[in-house]
């Protein structure tokens, strides 16, 4: 488009302009990058509200304050300016990096304890970085769950890139601890399931039923190290003097059910 035309569109939405102008660095207009990624932003807060289907790219348009044709100049198509969202949110470094999912960005953060086999440390730092995630982008995780109730491409893409991944890295590790003795020999694919099922389903609250936390308010520190708590409790693998307990209470209830039943012959 040239600038002729930027200039009628301009004015023929009273106010773009200015919003233009006072959004960019230095007081003028955004270089090609900014604008892109101000279009990226806008539109994942309004498909976020609506979905894909119910939002239009004029709607887009209004809400970042430019012209239908500029959203146009940088997206050939709404499909286009979809996938950016989710190859921007889904990846690690900006739009110009889609290399680094945000699984492999947790994966990094906890590499120490993986090293050290350091169960909690894993399964924390793993539910922290996740609750951190959900609670620094709920729009993110509300468009995620319009595209995949609308059956949209792109919710299998971030499946693929992320969620597939997760459990490729957790349940190897689980597996490895299980080799070890450390795990009890539970599927690895259940142990990442009931893992992740506590995390998504606490951040789903905060975000969408529970905002003001009337039923849970804890830190995201807190969620993480009980969630860990309960699942180590279900999977660590039971100590020697676990199960000498164990042989004791067994032989106690067997003893107990004999003189019963002794009982119950004198009579």
């Amino acid at each position: 488009m040239s600038k002729a035309a930027d200039l009628i569109s301009a004015k023929a939405q009273p106010g773009a302009a200015t919003k233009r102008r006072g959004s960019s660095r230095g007081g003028g207009r955004m270089v090609a990058g900014e604008r892109r990624q101000q279009i990226v932003s806008v539109a994942m807060r309004v498909f976020s509200e609506r979905g894909f289907r119910g939002t239009t790219t004029k709607e887009i348009a209004q809400a970042a304050g430019v012209s239908e044709a500029i959203i146009f100049r940088h997206f050939s198509t709404k499909e286009d300016l979809y996938t950016a969202i989710i190859d921007h949110k889904a990846c690690v470094g900006g739009m110009t990096n889609l290399n680094h999912p945000v699984i492999e960005s947790i994966q990094c953060s906890i590499a120490e304890a993986v090293e050290g086999r350091d169960d909690r440390a894993v399964f924390e730092g793993f539910a922290l970085a996740m609750l951190r995630h959900h609670a620094q982008d709920p729009d993110f995780l509300r468009l995620l769950l319009y595209s995949a109730l609308e059956g949209h491409q792109l919710a299998q893409m971030f499946w693929d890139r992320n969620v597939r991944q997760m459990y490729e890295f957790l349940g190897g590790y689980i597996r490895a601890r299980q080799r070890d003795g450390a795990l009890r020999d539970v599927d690895p694919t259940i142990v990442v399931r009931a893992l992740s099922g506590m995390i998504i389903h606490h951040s789903l609250n905060n975000t969408l039923w529970d905002k003001s936390r009337q039923l849970l308010d804890i830190t995201n520190e807190h969620a993480a190290g009980e969630f860990t708590e309960i699942l180590l409790r279900g999977v660590a693998a039971p100590t020697r003097t676990d199960a000498l307990r164990h042989g004791t209470s067994s032989k106690r209830a067997v003893g107990s059910v004999a003189a019963a039943r002794r009982t119950k012959k004198k009579k």
